[in-house]
């Protein structure tokens, strides 16, 4: 597995492959109006900066996952869903993003996400991030709560 740095010839790839993950990881809690579109999220990445996002390469060089990183957040972490349980991808784009965070003087990180998505919370306790606490609804009746990480 390869991590590094999302170039612009990646913005149709990531923005597929970030569709096809919110899909699978918010399917059954968040409506199809709600879902993002590859249209939406192309805009989206065709405004990252270099030193913000990193996607994770499989040998064959297809992209496999994708993590983004602001100002000591995580904003972005998504992987195949057909790869999302037991191949550690999402593990080594967390790891990727907290040396990021740390490499930039963070001591301290941030990241939100939906309270049904159990998956992700697993993933983010098992790496030592703890709920602070705050909650906000994101989307109508739809719940993102913050979680605080010491890096």
């Amino acid at each position: 597995m390869t991590i590094r740095p999302v170039a612009a010839r990646d913005v149709h790839a990531i923005a597929d492959l970030q569709v096809r993950a919110w899909r699978a990881e918010h399917a059954g809690f968040v409506s199809e109006e709600q879902m993002p579109t590859v249209e939406d999220r192309i805009g989206l990445w065709n405004g990252v900066r270099p030193g913000e996002a990193w996607l994770a390469e499989d040998p064959e060089g297809a992209i496999v996952g994708v993590v983004g990183v602001a100002n000591g957040e995580i904003g972005v972490l998504h992987v195949e869903p057909a790869l999302n349980d037991g191949h550690g991808i999402d593990d080594l784009l967390l790891e990727h993003a907290e040396q990021v965070m740390r490499d930039a003087g963070h001591s301290t990180a941030l990241l939100w996400t939906f309270v049904e998505n159990q998956h992700n919370r697993t993933l983010y306790e098992r790496h030592g991030w703890e709920q602070d606490g705050v909650a906000e609804e994101t989307l109508p009746g739809i719940t993102e709560i913050r979680y605080r990480r010491v890096l």
